[in-house]
């Protein structure tokens, strides 16, 4: 139950990447700042939706913050390298993303559930 609201938390925040990733292009902006600032956005919505409905409150807030903020740095640095990558490889914009969002979306999981939230259980 627990990896099944993950995954429609995840597909949320991945909705919300993706409307900023291409809203900025479409407005002109660079596709590798796009998607930086759409990791971002992805981030605050991933973090709202995990912490309050995927993974129960059992622990302080603060300590679930600096953990969630470490992984999400390193989700963000994967992401901003590997759509680099693709983009650099000649990859359509939104192919280098998709191929990005589908490792990022795995080591989430595992870190978000066995480190991050990891005193969490399903409400």
């Amino acid at each position: 139950m627990r990896f099944a609201r993950f995954i429609v938390a995840g597909a949320s925040a991945t909705a919300v990447h993706y409307l900023t990733l291409i809203t900025l292009v479409h407005y002109g902006a660079a596709a590798l700042l796009s998607s930086a600032a759409g990791s971002v956005a992805g981030m605050i919505t991933h973090y709202g939706l995990s912490s309050r409905w995927v993974f129960a409150q059992g622990e302080r807030q603060g300590s679930r913050v600096g953990r969630f903020l470490t992984v999400a740095s390193l989700a963000f640095a994967l992401n901003s390298i590997l759509v680099w990558l693709g983009l650099s490889l000649g990859l359509h914009y939104l192919l280098a993303q998709f191929s990005s969002t589908l490792l990022v979306m795995v080591i989430n999981y595992g870190l978000h559930a066995n480190w991050t939230f990891i005193n969490g259980e399903v409400r």
